[in-house]
């Protein structure tokens, strides 16, 4: 008779985080200002960016755009294209980098997005977010448990092009990266993400759950 053994876990769950931001309208009255490529963006109303939230809440690292713009000047588009926020300086502005000159932005839509790669890090004792081109760079995909609220949906990028946009990175690029959804929102899944995969705000009012395995 052989000795009963107790099976041990062998994963790590890391602290469940969460997210209750959504899709935010530029608004008629958004602005896009730039002054030596540093653009600054006005919302007509509260965009709900932070890069200190409340304990196991989301801070907002990255921003993609959906909707429409019009007249661009410079090299590049907005929408599509997801950039590293630089700063937010108040309630309705925050700042990104872009070779982008001029936009009308009042018909486009500012879209928070998470990289399961930083969610991890930013539990990790060493938080700081990496520098050099180009990033996330922790090491190969992560899995995550998610309970997607009505306000996020899960997206891979099928072309692994998906580079956060900063000054490092060059000119805004004018053809944004193939993103394909691979879990609805008010759905559940464990997806394994690759590194230019990522979690974006979508759809109205709810709460999104994650948890990274190590």
């Amino acid at each position: 008779m052989s000795d009963l053994k107790i099976a041990v876990g062998g994963l790590d769950y890391l602290t469940e985080q969460s997210t209750a931001q959504f899709v935010i309208p530029a608004g008629a009255g958004a602005t896009f200002a730039v002054t030596n490529n540093i653009a600054t963006i006005t919302t007509n109303a509260a965009h709900g960016l932070t890069f200190s939230p409340a304990a196991n809440v989301l801070p907002n690292y990255f921003v993609t755009f959906g909707g429409s713009t019009s007249g661009l000047t410079g090299t590049g588009i907005l929408v599509g294209n997801t950039f590293r926020i630089l700063s937010i300086p108040t309630t309705t502005t925050f700042t990104i980098y872009t070779t982008i000159t001029a936009a009308t932005v009042t018909s486009m839509t500012v879209i928070p997005v998470f990289y399961p790669q930083f969610i991890s890090a930013l539990l990790s004792t060493n938080a700081n977010l990496p520098t050099g081109n180009p990033y996330p760079q922790f090491g190969t995909a992560q899995c995550v448990n998610m309970t997607l609220g009505a306000n996020c949906v899960a997206q891979y990028n099928p072309s692994n092009n998906n580079v956060p946009l900063d000054a490092t990175t060059g000119n805004t690029p004018g053809t944004a990266p193939t993103m394909r959804t691979m879990a609805a929102a008010s759905t559940g899944a464990q997806l394994r993400f690759g590194p230019y995969d990522y979690i974006a705000a979508s759809g109205t009012t709810a709460t999104s759950y994650f948890s990274v395995v190590e």
